[in-house]
C-alpha cells in the first residue's frame, strides 16, 4: 500500500482525489490485465499450466465466470487500497 502511495505521490498526485484516481487506475489496469490476458487468455487455454492430477477437469479450468468474479473482487479490493493510499498521501501533504 505504501508503494502505491509513493508512486502516486511522486507522479504528482498531491490531493486526495487525484491520489485516489491515480492509484485506482493503476490497480484497475493490473487487475484487468490479470483477468483478461493471464486468467482467461492463458490459464484457461493452456494445458501446460494445469496442476498435476487435475488434467481431467477441463470444464472447471475453462469457467470464465470464476475469473470474472475474481476480477470484480479485485476491483473492490482496489477501491479499499486506493482509499487507504489516498489517506496516506493526504496526511503527508498536510504535514
Amino acid at each position: 500500500m505504501t508503494l502505491f502511495s509513493a508512486v502516486a505521490y511522486f507522479s504528482g498526485a498531491k490531493t486526495f482525489q487525484r491520489a485516489f484516481l491515480h492509484v485506482f487506475i493503476l490497480f484497475l489496469a493490473v487487475n484487468l490485465f490479470d483477468v483478461i490476458v493471464l486468467d482467461i487468455g492463458v490459464f484457461c487455454h493452456s494445458k501446460k499450466l494445469r496442476i498435476a492430477g487435475t488434467e481431467d477437469m477441463d470444464k472447471e479450468y475453462k469457467n470464465y465466470l470464476f475469473h470474472v468474479k475474481g476480477g470484480i473482487k479485485g476491483i473492490i479490493l482496489g477501491v479499499v487500497i486506493s482509499l487507504l493510499s489516498s489517506c496516506i498521501i493526504y496526511i503527508v501533504s498536510i504535514i
